[in-house]
């Protein structure tokens, strides 16, 4: 295939970071808040993208609720690149609508890159490369991931088995597996052949239109419903099959392939994650303590003795003691805190 035009980018900021109760909220969840330096994690995903598509090219697909908070982070984005989600559906909906949407006006045969809002990722130079040895993938037909050398034997993030190279720096995709227990996870690592699943996707808008209406026939036919609509109603969107892209199509497509990333990665999906990633604030006194996280917003002393493995976060309104091996537990808090607020 020829080389296309200057990709699209596409943010997924849709989540509702219920892992990073108390700081994220319903109101304003974690992609919206500055835990980096630079910036929202939304904005600093805008800035790394926007490298690699400039700025006209992004497209944010967000909750309804917080398309002010996207348009007051983004001044600069036009108001017609700002879809709106009614209800979530997870990432085949969210993908699927925006490819709709991008051949609707016209780019069937552009690239899209399609990204997480809520990432770390650095260097941003090696970002740009990567994504641009995924892009002139794209190019030649096949649905590109992006994947992450393990550092670490972890259990928290999903893998995929990368088989031989098709191109320089370009993977076929043997398999992909679902989030693995411990001694899993440590064959992963010394095998040499497995990645982290980073979520990172790029495809021709043409080439994921072909793809759901092959393995998720469902899906585009309830997007057709919608077309170029970038504030659909609850009705026609909640309607839609929840599945993610990777589950319903990724799977299932035989033309998948990788490319192993050149930077470093963290989704920053908790707190202990977080703390992984440098993020931390406020004064703090650690004596005889481990792997501990403080994040006090509130401009007090944090004094941390004798733990190991614990998160303490501080608000105006909550304080979270958590040892790390309750992270996952925690969306379970923020939703009843959630459902009794309503």
């Amino acid at each position: 295939m020829t080389k296309s035009a200057a990709p699209f980018g596409v943010i997924m900021a849709g989540g509702r970071g219920t892992r990073f109760w108390p700081l994220s909220t319903s109101a304003k969840p974690k992609q919206f808040l500055d835990l980096l330096p630079g910036g929202t994690m939304l904005q600093l995903t805008a800035d790394r993208l926007a490298e690699v598509c400039g700025r006209d090219n992004i497209i944010v697909v967000a909750g309804r609720e917080h398309g002010d908070l996207v348009l007051e982070q983004m001044p600069w984005l036009d108001a017609e690149n700002l879809l709106l989600e009614p209800v979530g559906r997870n990432t085949a909906p969210c993908i699927g609508w925006a490819a709709s949407v991008l051949a609707e006006r016209g780019h069937g045969d552009s690239t899209m890159l399609v990204m997480a809002s809520d990432h770390r990722i650095h260097p941003v130079e090696e970002f740009v490369r990567t994504a641009r040895v995924a892009v002139l993938a794209a190019d030649d037909g096949y649905l590109v991931t992006m994947g992450i050398t393990p550092g670490h034997p972890a259990t928290g993030y999903g893998y995929l088995e990368k088989g031989a190279e098709v191109s320089k720096g370009v993977f076929r995709v043997k398999s992909f597996r679902e989030k693995p227990d411990p001694d899993t996870a440590r064959r992963f690592l010394e095998a040499g052949s497995y990645l982290w699943n980073s979520g990172m996707f790029v495809w021709r808008v043409s080439g994921i239109l072909k793809a759901l209406a092959e393995h998720m026939p469902v899906l585009l036919e309830g997007l057709s419903g919608i077309g170029g609509c970038i504030r659909p109603d609850r009705d026609t969107f909640g309607a839609l099959p929840a599945v993610s892209v990777d589950v319903g199509v990724m799977e299932k497509a035989d033309n998948v392939v990788v490319v192993p990333a050149s930077f470093q990665w963290s989704d920053i999906g908790d707190w202990p994650g977080a703390r992984d990633a440098g993020v931390s604030r406020g004064e703090t006194i650690v004596v005889d303590s481990e792997n501990t996280l403080v994040y006090d917003a509130t401009g007090r002393l944090t004094v941390i003795m004798g733990l190991k493995n614990v998160s303490v976060v501080c608000t105006d309104t909550a304080t979270l003691v958590m040892a790390d091996s309750c992270a996952q537990k925690l969306r379970e808090v923020s939703e009843r805190i959630r459902i009794s607020e309503c």
